[in-house]
């Protein structure tokens, strides 16, 4: 009798090990998809602060090239107001020009439709510009009339239009001039004489056409 109860016991304690051993065996699956779960998200954790840190990189290389630039307008800004030989001279027009004339001239020029005044000036300004230095690079030019790129590039596309200035040599490296019509008109040059009995328009820059001749009836005399 005694040696049936210690079986039993011992088959009861043995369920009970096999019990707490499947428990223990759960726990531990369950642990490990948990480990799984985290190791994933671990990895997209890293990945996340890769992309950061070149972002970050990036951010730097911008910072650095953005103080390099500054930097340079600074000193470009500081050799203008100290005057440096030839620096000064060359991003203002000739005191023999009279700007407030050609801006007038320019905003009454024919087939000129804008009267936006900064505008308008900043565009006699190129003009006085090339007048006195002959032809200036899209990066002198601008710099000279305190513009940026994109303005400053809608602006000389404009007096293209009027056929006041082009464009000549290569694409990076070329220069702005003006034209012969340009120079007679920000030289204020007078037209040249009306044929006998007609009367023309003033000359005009290339690209914008000139008016018909209109023929003048003399009076029959008597």
């Amino acid at each position: 009798m005694s040696q049936e109860m210690n079986i039993e016991k011992m088959m009861q304690k043995l369920e009970n090990q096999q019990r707490l051993i499947q428990q223990l065996t759960e726990e531990n699956e369950t642990l490990y998809q948990q480990f799984n779960h985290l190791m994933v998200r671990n990895n997209k954790l890293l990945q996340r602060i890769d992309d950061q840190q070149r972002i970050i990189d990036d951010m730097h290389l911008r910072m650095e090239e953005l103080q390099l630039i500054s930097h340079n307008q600074l000193r470009l800004n500081d050799r203008l107001r100290s005057g440096a030989p030839g620096l000064r001279a060359a991003t203002q027009p000739s005191g023999d020009l009279d700007l407030e004339s050609l801006y007038q001239r320019w905003k009454s020029y024919p087939a000129q439709v804008s009267q936006n005044a900064p505008n308008l000036r900043k565009q006699v300004l190129m003009l006085g510009l090339l007048l006195k230095n002959g032809s200036m690079s899209a990066a002198e030019l601008f710099a000279a009339c305190e513009v940026g790129g994109v303005t400053g590039a809608r602006y000389v596309s404009l007096l293209k239009k009027f056929g006041l200035i082009h464009y000549s040599g290569a694409r990076k490296k070329g220069r702005y001039e003006l034209t012969p019509s340009g120079n007679r008109f920000v030289s204020a040059t007078p037209p040249l004489p009306l044929a006998a009995g007609n009367v023309v328009a003033s000359e005009m820059p290339e690209g914008i056409p000139l008016r018909k001749n209109v023929t003048v009836s003399r009076p029959i005399e008597e």
